[in-house]
């Protein structure tokens, strides 16, 4: 390291040359600088530098950050924000304003009257005059305009004001902001601006008044109505309707997140289809579950809608071979027809649904084909992920696509909060438009499907943008405010290690004893058996980990049952599988040994078995791999294929003998005894399962949850039939949760194991939200659907939920579903969460980005990736293209000869396992990387990058070794990433333009999508990414007095500071200096550390990164470590001597004149300190504002990256003109074809989004030759589309689906003494007061007459609300 007097002349002989230039110094801020160089540094995880910074200086670098890394001490765009309805028709908007100034009217009036009664009763005279009065009677009324808003005025009125008049929901609701920055519209080939007509809200208009349907909830129904109104056309103006398979009245999509209402609002969607009498009132609903029926018959009632609802197991008949009820009369004629998708897929269900739609089932085929095509009634798809595995050739996804081609002209609405998370799992939503007959852009689902993909990861959210601006997707999400996110970390104790360890010996035994097996057998070592062979230890390990976390859930959830909450406990599996083959071997065992005998039936009724304790599901997987795969003797001769019969006969008889001599072989074969077993294999694998007992393995995770908490203290909601359960004297036996003799729950007889399963969870459900029982245990089976949240309706509302997961689904949308139980709206308080992970492996890592990022943001939805945990977890989908290229990189490192380190974090992380009595060497260091590659090698990884394979192989490490292998390997993603990030290849997310200010140049329309009439729109932007001197100063100044008074080193002599200096773990915050000149120049840069250790004591930096901000290109998204930072800069002056310098001036000057200083000016410390630092270290102040000045140009200057810079971004529709700007760019560079999606914020405030595209005149002419070549050659094929009228309201129909229906408790007065159901309470605004509902002014004479009416049948019902009065009292015999 260079000396001080060296730093210092060479800074003297730069400044010489300044001055004879003649450069001036900047001295003021620049207008929105950024406010990202906070004093306290993040915590968050360290990202390696690259090893070109001082390059990328003087090279100009794209003005991008992506997010994660803004978030290390930046200010990113906001990932979420509060959600404004800006598609609400003008009619809802006009009611919800005039009911809000009736209400504030009618209190300010109540007000005032309340002033004057007061004033009245304290006989206080008040004089005023007139005018005083008059003026004074103004101040307590507010002001609303008397004539009729525009839209836009209504909504910043209603919404979008600091203070909102009402909320846009009953619960705080949000979005991703990514989606926030465009509105839902309603293009036409009319030229329409986009407003929903007043016609899509004549239906729901009362339910928004009445607070039935809450804004949000309202915009979401007219949006779909609306889109259901459009119907494409051919080339020639037909509707395609007309043409035969084609699939053409448009869908719409309701994405919106676990808790906001879906169900609300798919009932007021169908009480508008039924008020319009569209489908001759009969409409279609798929749901998951069975039980989810009356979930459905209380949304509907809510919104006014008392309607039928037909359980499609009770109207389509049990057997499959009668469907009963599908006539046109009877109570079955109209109404809704719920099913499950199960249903759907079993037998000819399809047949027995469209003959229901239709209105009959016989009739010719010509009837019924027209019957199928003219049907436009309601076909809703909740939880539409269900069907996404099109691609997989899965039934369910074959028969949605199915019903939606046989029924073209019905309204088809999608629901679900992860439908859309992958293009891929897209296939099944024929009817948005995007491709086939209504999109001839992209005429299958492939072609539109390749398109996006090759986008990268961005593909998602331009897919988002683009279905929301088209008015057919919406994805609205409840506020996470008020919800707490820990991460609870198990460290396994010696006892886990021991048993884990153990475990993992064994399994290397069994492995040992197969291959010696296998070769005693003589036989070649088949895949078959080494695939069930890992795929059993993957289960394995998986039960382990989650039995790992029972002490520490069950101790915790103590605690908070202890404070008078509720607990809801989250896993995947229940492990049923292995325990019923476990009890069965049990069983037999017991009946060898005489103490239990079987029934007539030759089986054992497992129920009276008395065992001594739990059963562990680890040992019952074990044994299951030994009882069922373990080879015992030589394999059977394998039988030959029987070729099929020829349709038209055999072709000779030597073919006809051929085939009985092929028979009759096969025959044979399948006759023969099994080969005998091996007795000396036997005795190994009796050997094997004996070992089994001896180690010490846990009970079933979910059997010992609930012994420990109680059973009639535990509500469990699973698809499990039965389970372990503590007796009398600590004995345990097998319980059934349900069976065939077992009664229904309130709904009609279960008919098979999941409908017996859907109605005990219903019962157990209600305990919990009744308070009965305090823990609930759901699993993936129970997952959709069922709400735990602290509902104010229940009489558990005052509990606050806790929600642990101790089983992390590894697939987001299982994730989103079972978060959502929890959390739901209209809750009274949030719940918290808490996600417990083990140490083991990657777990830790995974889990601790979730809950971090699920902190920070707000909501959960789609739309933006970041939405589903808070920012982009693409750095931790390990199982990506960078995590196989990682894994190449791995592989290659550590088998290498002789092992090389695989990323350079490498030596950091050998030495924190390098025991603490042995020094850290290179020897060491190569020791543990061979210990790591021998480590792969014992579970069989190398070759072929797997990245599964790998993950679920290490598994089987001890638990040391499995950490070392783990974290060497991220450390190389790590690398890989970086890499790739520099080069411009990695797409980690939508990415934000960060600079110091944002102005909109020119905004110029480019083409006009014909599909939805949407404008596409080439946007320039101008960007400036300096950052001034002063406001470094300022930063710093600000700094210090957030760190209050600041205790400083005594000085020490300048030999031994540089000692110390040289032995420091990170580098000084301040400016430093280059030593060395690059491009003709020495740079400045203001580095500040990343980690602080006064703020961040507990996160570990073993890189000390440093980040980096330059005066010509602001602060680099790359940081740089403490010992490159010092390799090749000086450091002229730290922050730490600035900030004392600033506080020693300011303490002297405020002991001087304190008083007088105070009253002078009560802001002096900003002013002061640019002033003292310019004053105490003008050499530096002057460099920087040398390279700030001159670098004020669109081109390199004198050595220097330009500062200002123009971009451009293609906005609004993009996927019609996609194929034109992959053209365009195929000759650019990398970083220039990869076409990302950006976000920007203009000075103004205004948010763009949009697609980066080179703004060069080359590149917008060659942009402008391709789309007139593809619009060319696609003339002619490009559909348009007809947006047909409103059907009118039939008040025939609007009365049969909103009069109630009489029942047999209405009949006889019980309903007169309680509601049939709850009613929400009105839509709450922001202030205090609530929306009015509008009186009904009756007269005195009409009051009493109403009052003696109802007292007479208040009577009438007293004498005959007993059943048993009506046929007299009961006589004795």
């Amino acid at each position: 390291m260079s000396s001080s007097s060296d730093a210092i002349a060479r800074l003297q002989a730069v400044m010489a040359n300044i001055a004879a230039r003649g450069s001036n110094a900047a001295n003021g801020r620049p207008a929105g600088a950024p406010a990202n160089m906070s004093a306290s540094a993040n915590t968050s995880r360290p990202a390696v530098p690259t090893s070109n910074d001082d390059k990328a200086a003087s090279v100009a670098q794209p003005v991008v950050v992506a997010e994660d890394a803004v978030q290390d001490g930046g200010n990113a765009i906001d990932t979420f924000s509060s959600y404004v309805p800006t598609a609400l028709p003008h009619c809802v908007l006009k009611a919800l304003y005039d009911a809000h100034r009736h209400s504030d009217e009618k209190s300010t009036q109540h007000s005032i009257k309340e002033d004057k009664q007061q004033q009245q009763q304290e006989d206080v005279i008040v004089l005023l005059d007139s005018d005083d009065e008059c003026e004074q009677n103004d101040t307590n009324k507010k002001e609303y305009p008397t004539s009729s808003l525009s839209t836009a005025d209504y909504l910043s009125q209603l919404f979008t004001k600091n203070n909102a008049l009402i909320q846009s929901h009953t619960s705080p609701a949000c979005e991703a902001a990514l989606l926030a920055s465009v509105s839902a519209c309603n293009f036409s080939s009319e030229g329409s601006d986009g407003a929903l007509s007043d016609e899509s809200a004549s239906t729901i208009l009362p339910l928004v008044v009445e607070g039935k349907l809450s804004p949000l909830q309202a915009e979401g129904v007219a949006l779909a109505t609306t889109r259901f109104n459009r119907v494409f056309t051919s080339k020639n103006g037909e509707s395609v309707l007309q043409q035969s398979g084609a699939v053409q009245r448009a869908g719409f999509f309701l994405g919106d997140g676990a808790g906001i209402g879906k169900g609300r609002q798919i009932g007021a969607t169908i009480r508008d289809a039924f008020c319009r009498n569209h489908g001759h009132g009969r409409h279609l609903w798929i749901s998951t579950s069975r039980e989810l029926v009356e979930d459905a018959k209380r949304d509907l009632r809510d919104v006014g809608c008392h309607v039928e609802v037909h359980d499609g197991v009770d109207l389509l008949g049990k057997s499959g071979t009668s469907a009963k009820g599908l006539g046109v009369g009877g109570s079955s004629g109209k109404g809704v027809l719920f099913i499950t998708y199960s249903l759907l897929v079993s037998k000819k269900r399809l047949e027995d649904i469209l003959n229901w739609l239709r209105g009959s089932s016989n009739g010719k085929n010509d009837s019924k084909h027209q019957a199928e095509q003219s049907y436009d009634g309601m076909i809703v798809f909740d939880e539409a992920h269900k069907a996404k595995n099109l691609e997989a050739d899965t039934r369910t996804a074959k028969l949605v696509i199915a019903l939606q081609e046989r029924l073209p002209n019905s309204r088809v609405l999608y629901c679900s909060a992860t439908g859309v998370s992958e293009i891929a799992h897209m296939a099944y939503a024929v009817r948005l438009g995007l491709w086939g007959s209504a999109n001839p852009l992209y005429p299958t689902f492939d072609s539109f499907k390749d398109a996006l993909t090759r986008r990268g990861v961005g593909a998602m959210e331009m897919l988002a943008l683009e279905m929301k601006r088209k008015g057919l997707f919406l994805a609205r999400t409840l506020s996470w405010e008020g919800a707490d996110f820990h991460t609870v970390e198990v460290r396994l104790c010696e006892k886990q290690v021991a048993s884990y360890d153990g475990a993992v010996k064994w399994w290397f035994k069994v492995k040992d004893e197969i291959e010696s097996a296998l070769r005693m057998l003589n036989i070649p070592s088949p895949k078959m058996i080494w695939r069930l062979f890992f795929a059993a230890q993957q289960r394995f390990y998986k039960e382990m980990c989650i039995c790992a976390k029972v002490d520490e859930v069950v101790a915790q959830a103590k605690k908070y049952l202890d404070n008078d909450h509720s607990v809801v406990i989250g896993l995947q599996s229940t492990g049923e599988a292995g325990m019923e083959v476990t009890l069965n071997e049990l069983a037999e065992s017991l009946v060898d040994n005489g103490s239990a005998c079987k029934d007539q039936k030759g089986k054992v009724d497992i129920e009276n078995v008395d065992l001594p304790h739990l059963l562990s599901t680890c040992g019952s997987i074990m044994s299951n791999f030994l009882r069922n795969h373990f080879p015992i003797a030589h394999p059977p001769p394998e039988a030959p294929t029987i070729p099929p019969l020829p349709p038209d006969g055999f072709s000779s008889e030597l073919e006809r003998l051929e085939h009985a001599r092929i028979t009759d072989l096969a025959e044979r074969i399948k006759s023969m005894p099994a080969p005998e077993p091996i007795r000396e294999l036997v005795l190994r694998r009796e050997r094997l399962l004996n070992s089994i007992n001896d180690l010490d393995l846990p009970p079933n995770p979910l059997d010992d949850i609930i012994d420990r908490f109680g059973v009639d203290n535990v509500a469990e909601m699973t698809g499990r039939s039965g389970r372990i359960l503590r007796k009398k004297d600590n004995i345990f036996r097998y319980t059934k949760r349900f069976g065939g003799t077992q009664t229904s729950y309130g709904l009609s007889m279960p008919i098979n194991r999941d409908d017996e399963s859907d109605c005990l969870n219903v019962k157990e459900r209600k305990l919990f939200m009744d308070g009965k029982k305090h823990v609930a245990i759901i699993s993936d089976a129970a997952s959709t659907g069922v709400s735990l949240h602290s509902d104010r309706r229940c009489k558990s509302s005052h509990k606050r939920r806790v929600h642990f997961t101790i089983e992390l689904p590894w697939a987001a949308d299982k994730a989103i579903q079972q978060l959502g139980r929890s959390h739901r709206s209209g809750q009274v308080s949030a719940p918290i969460y808490k996600m417990v992970v083990t140490d083991l492996g990657g777990e830790r890592r995974f889990a601790s980005a979730v809950s971090k990022r699920m902190a920070q943001l707000g909501a959960l939805t789609k739309g933006d990736r970041r939405a589903a945990t808070g920012t982009d977890l693409s750095e931790f989908d390990v199982d990506s293209v960078f995590g196989r290229r990682t894994l190449a990189k791995f592989y290659m490192a550590l088998f290498s000869s002789p092992c090389s380190p695989p990323s350079r974090n490498t030596n950091s992380i050998l030495d924190e396992f390098i025991s603490q009595s042995q020094q850290s060497s290179d020897d060491a260091r190569m020791e543990m990387l061979t210990t790591a590659a021998n480590a792969l090698s014992h579970v069989g990884l190398g070759g072929e990058p797997n990245v599964k394979k790998f993950l679920n192989r290490i598994a089987g490490l001890e638990v040391l070794r499995q950490r070392l292998v783990f974290s060497l390997f991220m450390s190389t993603l790590d690398d890989v990433i970086s890499d790739a990030k520099a080069t411009g290849e990695f797409e980690g997310s939508v990415e934000d333009i960060k600079a110091t200010s944002i102005e909109l140049k020119s905004e110029l329309i480019i083409a006009t999508d014909s599909s939805c009439g949407a404008k596409t729109e080439l946007t320039r932007l101008i960007i400036d990414r300096g950052v001034s001197f002063n406001f470094i100063v300022e930063t710093i100044a600000a700094g210090s007095k957030q760190n209050g008074d600041a205790k400083f080193a005594v000085e020490e002599d300048a030999d031994a500071m540089e000692r110390k200096e040289s032995h420091r773990k990170y580098a000084k915050s301040g400016f430093y200096l280059s030593k060395r000149k690059i491009a003709g120049r020495h740079l400045v840069l203001f580095a500040q550390q990343k980690v602080s250790d006064e703020v961040d004591n507990d996160f570990d930096d073993p890189l000390g990164l440093m980040v980096i901000t330059r005066p010509n290109t602001g602060k680099n998204p790359c940081e740089m470590s403490s010992k490159d930072l010092r390799y090749k800069y000086d450091l002229l002056v730290s922050s730490e001597v600035i900030a004392q310098r600033i506080s020693c001036v300011n303490n002297e000057e405020s002991g001087a004149d304190n008083e007088e200083k105070k009253s002078e000016n009560d802001e002096p410390k900003t002013h002061d300190a640019i002033s003292i630092v310019r004053d105490n270290w003008k050499n530096v102040a002057c460099l920087w504002d040398e390279a700030y000045n001159k670098s004020n140009f669109m081109n390199h200057n004198d050595g220097l990256a330009p500062r200002i810079s123009e971009i451009g971004l293609i906005t609004g529709a993009v996927l019609h003109i996609l194929p034109a700007l992959e053209k365009a760019v195929q000759i650019m560079s990398s970083s220039q074809r990869s076409l990302r999606v950006m976000r920007v914020e203009t000075d103004s405030g205004r948010r763009i989004v949009g697609i980066k595209f080179p703004v060069t005149p080359q590149a917008i002419e060659r942009l402008m030759v391709n789309m007139s070549e593809v619009s060319s050659a696609r003339q002619g094929l490009l559909s348009a589309f007809i947006d047909e009228p409103f059907s009118p309201i039939s008040d025939n129909a609007m009365k049969f689906a909103t009069t109630e229906r009489k029942t047999m408790k209405s009949f006889f007065g019980a309903a007169a003494s309680k509601p049939s159901f709850h009613h929400t309470e009105p839509l709450q605004p922001a202030s205090k007061t609530k929306l009015p509902f509008t009186p009904v002014v009756s007269s005195t004479k009409e009051k009493k007459r109403k009052q003696e009416s109802t007292a007479a049948q208040i009577k009438k019902v007293k004498k005959t609300s007993d059943i048993s009065s009506f046929f007299g009292k009961k006589k004795d015999y």
